[in-house]
């Protein structure tokens, strides 16, 4: 074991407890804005709610995967651990990524003037599309558990060596590191583009109309996220690409650099809360009033208890 590697498992112990609490409390608030009546009656919304989901999943499991890896315990030794890890740690942000899509194409639609493509953006078929694109990933991902395989002989989970094999897994760097980045940025230009020549045309009245305001900051959120998104993720693509075709760099060394890019990647599962409250100013709106809201909640509670506590004669 390289020097390079033990360090980066040494800080995986102090690293992965915070990653762990920023990815759950960031997404569950997250979860509790999103599902206001403001920003849920967008589709929009419910890709983010989706995007939130899968990164609670993933963190929970990602998270504990790498702060035991720090006490040189991994579950992912042995043959049936070394299928479900495989799958596991893939599958949820693949998910998550194709949700970030499916916004991005859904901002898209909705940015467009024409009947034709907003009669696609509507709540109903946004809740059918993610259940679709969630199934149809999780039967994508599926070899998974037939290409990764643990090596008795070299203490390894390793995937097998074939063209089938290296032909799945050139499909899974291309449509996760090649085109879902492309469509992204070719969608997000389309979309700016659109709302942009929407304002020229419809003029300064229908900023204050709060349906299309809500729109536009979502559109907003969403481009600032997939910016940040790919940042945070095509660095670990490049590696994983590497590893996966040139057995040879599987070393000491490029594991501790493997892991290091891990530990990037993760920013990305927790960074979108404080993107939205950058860039959208009605989820700062929601984030406010909730929280005005459970203050108020907890001092009436208080009151109730200490005024019950006077009644029945009982100190607080």
């Amino acid at each position: 074991m390289s020097k390079l590697l033990e360090k980066v498992l040494l800080t995986n112990i102090y690293i992965q407890p915070l990653q762990f609490s920023l990815g759950i409390i960031a997404n569950i608030i997250n979860i509790r804005v999103l599902c206001s009546r403001v920003l849920r009656s967008s589709p929009c919304t419910y890709y983010f709610l989706a995007y939130s989901v899968f990164s609670i999943i993933y963190t929970s499991l990602i998270c504990p995967t790498q702060f035991l890896r720090g006490f040189h315990i991994d579950w992912a030794n042995g043959k049936i651990g070394c299928k479900i890890h495989s799958y596991a740690l893939f599958v949820f942000p693949f998910q998550g990524n194709i949700m970030l899509i499916l916004a991005s194409f859904d901002r898209y639609c909705s940015s467009l003037q024409s009947l034709r493509f907003h009669s696609r953006s509507t709540i109903r078929t946004a809740r059918k599309i993610i259940a679709i694109g969630t199934i149809l990933s999780a039967i994508y991902m599926s070899p998974m558990f037939v290409i990764y395989n643990w090596n008795d002989v070299s203490n390894k989970c390793v995937h097998e060596s074939s063209t089938i094999i290296f032909t799945y897994i050139f499909s899974q760097v291309f449509l996760y590191y090649i085109l879902t980045p492309i469509l992204m940025f070719i969608l997000g230009l389309l979309t700016i583009h659109n709302i942009r020549q929407q304002s020229t045309r419809t003029g300064p009245l229908t900023a204050f109309i709060r349906g299309r305001r809500t729109e536009g900051q979502l559109a907003r959120m969403l481009i600032l996220q997939v910016s940040v998104h790919l940042i945070l993720v095509l660095p670990f693509g490049v590696i994983y690409t590497i590893n996966s075709f040139v057995p040879s760099t599987r070393t000491p060394v490029m594991k501790a650099i493997r892991y290091i890019l891990v530990i990037w990647q993760q920013c990305d599962y927790f960074v979108s809360f404080f993107l939205y409250v950058l860039s959208g100013n009605v989820y700062r709106q929601e984030l406010i009033r909730i929280l005005k809201s459970s203050k108020r909640h907890n001092a009436s509670t208080q009151s109730i208890v200490q005024k019950n506590g006077m009644i029945n004669g009982v100190p607080v």
